[in-house]
């Protein structure tokens, strides 16, 4: 540019020939060709231009070299709106000026483009004060500004990534201190993120002591290779439950002040536990349920025998006494044999539906808690109306009445009652015929809340002792037969306990399966 500058007609412009250029010019121009930083001058009232090395790469082919010489209207006509009232003040009024990454798009690479700015206007005054020009001190900061907008951009996508994510995300140090838990793990333990700030949560105090040994372990990985393989832990919340949890961990970039921190990711995996638990319970009862069967299978031969003598012993001439006492052996053994023979159809089932009557299936069960509720007090009214049959998997519905006893037995209390109804219907709604089985006990009842959730797999109000799986599992039974089930329950007197009561079509399996055909080849 000193080249171009000296090589320059300036003879042609209002500044005219170099030898005729005042000091104050003459100086100016050397110190800005003489600097590398981006410079640029406008001189007299023509605003004629001047610039350095420096500045050339903003302005690109578009304006170089043409601008050298040029007045400053006719090359900046596209931003003259915004410069040319802070050039004016500079010249009227000596008004410096200071802009930070400022937006004042250019010409340039053909097209009018968004260029940043920091950049300065200062006076450049002659010995006796008179302004004479305009001297830019400036930087584009264009890749800056796209850089920082960028940059934020991606840290807010990433901190609603982390806020919003159904995975606990945890910031801390290899010392233990915690800065950051998302939402979704301050939930999951029941602290706050004001508990966070304020240094009350620290990763010792959120982890049982026999996870110290794999605790160990993590950090050593997270020293020599950055990143620790996932594992399986447990936090403790802080009302003292232990969550368990999959954890995996990554050394995070250095920064200038701090520790070098970690990340941790966690999976909750309660639900998992509880499935799994709920598995291995079920693949027990399926033994014990084979075994029940076996057992009930091998019992009816001597079963068989034993009848037989009965029999035989009984036609003989006998005191009343002793007949009276074979009549009740007899009455507790044809017992025994209706507890074997219900055990067994448990544990058998066809592969196809068939016509069943549900009062049988019902007085079948009821058989299986005869000592339960002999033992608890509880009365059982049985008021059956002689319904018709219904299409159904037997097997399934002895799970499902099953299911619905033995929750009203766990539920009345000694000397209360349950009452087992069937009889033939008609659903209003549809005008469909059906029977209607309802089971209903004088027990405790249960809560609104209680009731919204008794059909969701894994809730339970039995503690250990249940696995949440009982109604959740009858619900699917019957869908599967087309059935419709509704439940009402009081927790105050009068009217207390609760009623579950079961409408099935007289089709309801075979409606079901042709409603699923139909289906099938529409989707098909």
């Amino acid at each position: 540019m000193a080249e171009l500058t000296r090589r320059f007609d300036w003879s042609k412009t209002p500044v005219g020939p170099l030898d005729t250029w005042p000091d104050t010019l003459l100086t100016t121009v050397n110190l800005l060709l003489a600097t590398r930083h981006p410079m640029f001058l406008w001189w007299g009232p023509e605003l004629i231009q001047f610039y350095n090395d420096g500045y050339r790469p903003s302005i690109r082919e578009d304006k170089h070299p043409k601008a050298l010489g040029q007045r400053g209207m006719e090359c900046w006509p596209e931003i003259w709106h915004i410069i040319g009232p802070q050039i004016e003040a500079v010249m009227t009024k000596g008004e410096a000026t200071w802009h930070r990454n400022a937006l004042v798009p250019i010409h340039r690479n053909g097209k009018l483009e968004d260029v940043y700015w920091t950049y300065s206007y200062s006076p450049v005054r002659d010995r006796e004060g008179n302004i004479l020009g305009t001297l830019v001190t400036c930087s584009e900061t264009t890749e800056e500004v796209l850089g920082e907008r960028r940059l934020r951009q991606s840290e807010a996508r990433f901190r609603r990534l982390v806020e919003e994510a159904n995975v606990g995300f945890v910031i801390g140090d290899l010392a233990g201190n915690l800065t950051y838990l998302n939402p979704t793990m301050l939930n999951l333990l029941g602290y706050t993120a004001e508990e966070v700030d304020a240094g009350l949560v620290r990763w010792s105090d959120l982890t049982p002591a026999e996870y110290a040994e794999v605790d160990a372990r993590a950090v050593q990985e997270l020293r020599q290779f950055g990143v620790a393989q996932p594992y399986e832990k447990a936090y403790i919340a802080k009302d003292g439950r232990k969550i368990p949890l999959l954890v995996g961990a990554a050394m995070l970039a250095e920064t200038e002040g701090r520790s070098q921190e970690v990340a941790a990711f966690t999976a909750d995996l309660s639900e998992l536990k509880r499935a799994e638990s709920t598995l291995r319970q079920t693949e027990k009862l399926a033994v014990v349920g084979r075994l029940a069967s076996s057992i009930a299978h091998e019992i009816n031969n001597p079963l068989e025998a034993v009848t037989n003598l009965l029999y035989l012993i009984a036609s003989e001439d006998l005191p009343e006494t002793l007949t009276k006492y074979v009549r009740m052996a007899q009455q507790e053994l044809a017992r025994v044999a209706n507890i074997t023979t219900q055990t067994l159809r448990f544990h058998r089932q066809s592969t196809n539906p068939k016509t069943a009557s549900l009062s049988q299936i019902l007085d079948g069960v009821l058989t299986l808690f005869q000592g339960r509720l002999r033992n608890a007090d509880i009365i059982v009214d049985k008021q059956f109306g002689n319904a018709g049959p219904v299409m159904s998997y037997e097997g399934d519905l002895r799970q499902v009445f099953t299911n619905l006893l033995s929750n009203a037995i766990d539920a009345t209390p000694p000397g209360g009652k349950i009452i087992v109804r069937e009889r033939d219907v008609t659903d209003w709604r549809s005008g469909t015929r059906g029977v209607r089985v309802t089971i209903a006990d004088t027990g405790h009842g249960m809560s609104a809340e209680t009731r919204k959730m008794i059909f969701d797999p894994f809730f339970t109000t039995k503690g250990i002792t249940g696995t949440g799986l009982g109604l959740w599992v009858s619900a699917e039974i019957l869908n599967k037969h087309g059935a419709k089930i509704r439940v009402r329950s009081r927790r105050k007197q009068p009217g207390q306990g609760t009623v579950f009561s079961i409408l099935f079509r007289a089709d309801g399996v075979a409606a079901r399966e042709a409603l699923a055909d139909v289906a099938e080849k529409r989707s098909a």
